[in-house]
């Protein structure tokens, strides 16, 4: 029960911080900018990642969802194909 009141607490102190912080506009532009950096650099380490592990001969998640793509269309034009023959 303790537990859930912390939690609580932290919530609400946490939502009062950020909702100072987000009301002054230059705040808000910082932050904006400071999260576009954080996420271009998560891209850049994901690009940087994918070639390291491509270079090793491994696949990368992009390649295992490009895959699936593809496995998904073979399925349909496989069901698309299975449908004109029992026509």
């Amino acid at each position: 029960m303790a537990m859930a009141k912390l939690k609580s607490k932290t919530v609400q102190v946490l939502g009062k911080a950020v909702e100072r912080i987000l009301t002054d506009e230059r705040r808000a532009a910082k932050v904006a900018k400071a999260v576009g950096a954080v996420q271009k650099g998560m891209e850049k380490w994901d690009r940087a990642q994918e070639g390291l592990l491509r270079s090793l001969g491994i696949a990368s998640q992009s390649d295992y969802k490009e895959v699936g793509k593809k496995i998904t269309a073979l399925k349909r034009r496989v069901r698309h194909l299975a449908e004109r023959l029992e026509s």
